[in-house]
């Protein structure tokens, strides 16, 4: 790591964790399927997680000219490290834990189109079919970190040109 680098402080790394989870608590509302109480974090890899955006944040500043990243390649990189290390399971006997690292990583995708894209609707954007394509890909295809930015990537090129129309 560069000698650049700065460590992310421990206040920072608890507003990510409780950032993730609100994001956690209001995919397993919405579900109907996941209750939030049985919902169980291997805690070693979201923190593992949690470094590893921030480290890969420090790359793009450092490798690429300053670049800042934007919510839209930290959401990918969250996705894609959720889905690499699968840090969510649950442990009872009456939900199943099925695609739930894949669903949740989906709810990050789509809770981000939605916050930022105004007129993103789930018929406008993303089909169902859409849907089940991702999670299909989320579970069996291999998906490196810049393939899930360049999947987000042209919504975030819409939203600047929808707020500049210069852009």
């Amino acid at each position: 790591m560069s000698e650049k680098y700065q460590w992310m402080t421990e206040q920072e790394f608890m507003e990510e964790v409780k950032d993730l989870d609100k994001l956690l608590h209001d995919f397993c509302e919405g579900s109907g399927t996941y209750p939030f109480e049985s919902v169980k974090t291997n805690v070693t890899a979201l923190r593992d997680i949690i470094v590893r955006v921030h480290k890969r944040k420090h790359y793009f500043k450092v490798f690429h000219n300053e670049m800042i990243t934007s919510e839209y390649k930290e959401t990918a990189l969250y996705c894609y490290w959720f889905l690499k290390l699968r840090p969510l399971w649950i442990d009872s006997d009456y939900a199943s834990s099925e695609r739930l690292n894949e669903k949740f990583a989906l709810h990050l995708y789509i809770s981000l189109l939605k916050k930022y894209n105004g007129d993103f609707s789930e018929d406008d954007g993303i089909n169902k079919v859409h849907i089940r394509e991702l999670l299909y890909s989320f579970r069996f295809r291999d998906i490196t970190k810049e393939s899930m930015i360049l999947m987000l990537e042209p919504y975030y090129y819409e939203y600047l040109r929808k707020k500049d129309a210069a852009f």
